[in-house]
């Protein structure tokens, strides 16, 4: 018998073995993958890279190497009052593939304030690279942007590459603001009326507990202008700071809706009809100057 007569009498039988040797071994790598461990592995390691403490309201493993965590809260180590951030589902995903090849990149996908976000996870020793994009997130929901002195409603979208090695953040986010509002603005004892913003979109650098606006713009039908400076977020040593610039122009609507406030503040403007805003000091309670940069 020829070795072609012989394949072509055994190719259902070499095949069926193949199958059931293959799934032999994904039921048996389910049923003897240590889930606990890795999941233990995972938040551990989140809380080492991020100084954070982790909190889910529940979890559940998805087959055949899948992770969804529920009602995840991080809170600072040092003030577990203090909360972080919240997602309300995070998955993470473990191919197979990754596993037998020992590849460290993995998937991840989240609901989070409303919106949605999708990223790869990848873990090399000490450095760990997030690369993510989100789209109709919820501003008014996040914790860390109610410490600013005014308040921000609208969905955004956008994108992030975030690097964390020896527990301090490094990257840089794309972000995209459509029909939001800015309002609760304080300038000299003079509350602003609520403000819309039909766009708002530029790009943040990230640094620790720092946020440098680099090229942010802002428009509605009678306003624009942009953004930069640096925020200074909440930190262990204290509350936080701005050093924020805003350069803006209006249109015929608000010169006459604003006039007393605008001709106070004539100084400030340039040759090019922008005015100059500058926001310095303490997050909570900021010094507000007008003048050119």
């Amino acid at each position: 018998m020829n070795i072609r007569r012989f394949i072509r009498l055994n190719i259902r039988h070499t095949i069926g073995y193949a199958l059931f040797s293959l799934a032999a071994f994904i039921v048996f790598l389910y049923l003897l993958f240590p889930r606990e461990e890795i999941k233990a592995r995972i938040i551990y390691e989140i809380e080492r890279d991020t100084a954070t403490e982790i909190k889910t309201s529940g979890d559940q493993w998805v087959f055949p190497l899948g992770l969804t965590f529920k009602g995840i809260e991080f809170t600072k180590k040092e003030d577990k009052s203090y909360l972080l951030a919240h997602i309300d589902r995070l998955a993470l995903e473990i191919p197979v593939k990754s596993i037998i090849s020992f590849s460290p990149v993995s998937t991840l996908t989240a609901d989070i304030y409303g919106g949605s976000a999708r990223g790869l996870l990848t873990l090399r020793g000490n450095n760990r690279i997030i690369q993510a994009n989100w789209t109709n997130v919820d501003l008014s929901r996040i914790e860390r942007l109610k410490e600013i002195p005014a308040e921000l409603v609208g969905r955004i979208s956008g994108d992030l590459v975030l690097r964390l090695m020896n527990n301090i953040p490094e990257g840089q986010v794309r972000l995209l603001i459509k029909d939001g509002k800015l309002s609760k603005v304080k300038v000299m004892g003079f509350t602003f009326p609520d403000l819309p913003i039909e766009e708002l979109q530029g790009l943040i650098d990230i640094k620790g507990d720092t946020l440098s606006l680099k090229d942010v713009h802002f428009k509605n039908n009678d306003l624009k202008g942009t953004i930069k400076g640096d925020i200074q977020l909440r930190s262990e040593t204290g509350s936080g700071g701005l050093n924020i610039s805003i350069r803006f122009t209006v249109g015929e609507k608000m010169k006459k809706e604003y006039q007393g406030l605008l001709s106070f503040i004539e100084r400030s403007k340039d040759r090019e009809g922008y005015y100059t805003l500058q926001i310095k000091g303490d997050l909570r309670k900021p010094t507000v100057s007008w003048g050119q940069i």
